[in-house]
């Protein structure tokens, strides 16, 4: 592994430690975790809405750029909705304009404890993407499923940290340079993800999530327009950042 993949986790988990670090010198209420804003951690939920705006930078492996890491950010909205004690829908958006994903799913969750808290569930995924450059025109498009699982342990000052782990499958990815079909081997099950989140009082009643996602997969939709397929996973490195209104 290069130095520059080593260091975007890095300065992640230093930012995450910095982060906490403030939040327990704080002088923040310790509120109950039902009058707490979240969006990744795994309890059940006391309103009726959750929405969260954001932005997500992920860092593009050698093995695609075969120079740099490229560093791609994109628009990210994240909504919950409550539809029971235990469960809640969740809904994402992912917008760079000329690529989009978006998905929804439902996700149940549980207490264990005062502190501990668990969540189960699956989101079903659709992107499309277009491309029109000196002449060069493609676009591709594609289904997602992604089974999760998640834990997360409420720390004192409303400092709420979660640990989720998905699982990553493709569907039906349809490639086209021009009019003519790109035909490539992609796996159905495709790899998986593991994302570690932060979520506190930020300013006001906003809330901030601060988080990092490592993406072990053969196929990143972002990286459709490269019309490759891996017969191994490459690792690609994600920072979040979101409010939470």
């Amino acid at each position: 592994m290069t130095p520059s993949l080593l260091k975007t986790p890095g300065i992640c988990v230093c930012i995450i430690i910095c982060l906490s670090a403030f939040s327990k010198s704080t002088a923040a209420q310790n509120l109950p975790i039902e009058q707490q804003k979240f969006i990744y951690f795994p309890h059940p939920m006391s309103s009726k809405w959750t929405t969260s705006i954001g932005l997500t930078a992920t860092t593009l492996p050698y093995d695609i750029t075969e120079e740099l890491h490229y560093r791609v950010p994109a628009g990210d909205f994240h909504v919950i909705r409550k539809v029971g004690n235990k469960v809640n829908l969740d809904g994402r958006l992912s917008i760079q304009l000329l690529q989009n994903l978006a998905t929804v799913g439902a996700r149940w969750t549980t207490a264990l404890n005062n502190r501990v808290s668990v969540g189960a569930g699956n989101e079903v995924g659709y992107w499309f993407g277009f491309v029109n450059f000196a002449g060069f025109k493609s676009r591709g498009s594609g289904w997602q499923n992604i089974p999760n699982v998640a834990i997360g342990y409420r720390f004192n000052k409303q400092v709420l940290l979660s640990f989720r782990a998905d699982a990553i499958m493709n569907f039906n990815i349809k490639t086209f340079a021009g009019n003519e079909r790109v035909t490539t081997d992609y796996r159905v099950f495709s790899g998986s993800s593991y994302t570690i989140a932060l979520e506190q009082p930020f300013y006001g009643n906003r809330n901030l999530t601060l988080g990092f996602r490592a993406l072990y997969t053969d196929f990143f939709w972002q990286t459709w327009p490269a019309f490759e397929s891996f017969d191994r996973n490459l690792f690609f490195p994600q920072l979040i950042i979101g409010l939470i209104l």
